[in-house]
């Protein structure tokens, strides 16, 4: 009867031990998962963060070429200014 009872003492510790193990493997590795998943998040935070500042910035760069491009149509030269007397042929009202 001892040696029954020292073989069922023996596999119910050894299977406590081993759901032991087996639990604390996989909370290490959940714990490794979770520190993966902070990691992960704080680059694509990251990422956005610099996609919004590129983003951003090419907005700016495009609103101000644009606005180049219009000033440019707009703007005159002085070697293109025509002068106009009371003598010139270029009047409407003669």
């Amino acid at each position: 009867m001892k040696k029954s009872l020292a073989i069922y003492y023996g596999l119910l510790v050894s299977a406590v031990l081993s759901q032991a193990i087996l639990t604390v493997v996989t909370l290490s590795q959940n714990i490794g998962y979770g520190q993966k998943i902070s990691f992960l998040e704080q680059q694509k935070n990251t990422l956005q963060t610099q996609k919004n500042e590129i983003t951003k910035e090419l907005a700016q760069k495009t609103a101000i070429i644009e606005l180049k491009q219009k000033e440019n149509n707009d703007f005159v030269a002085i070697s293109d200014v025509i002068l106009i007397n009371q003598n010139s042929s270029n009047l409407a009202l003669k």
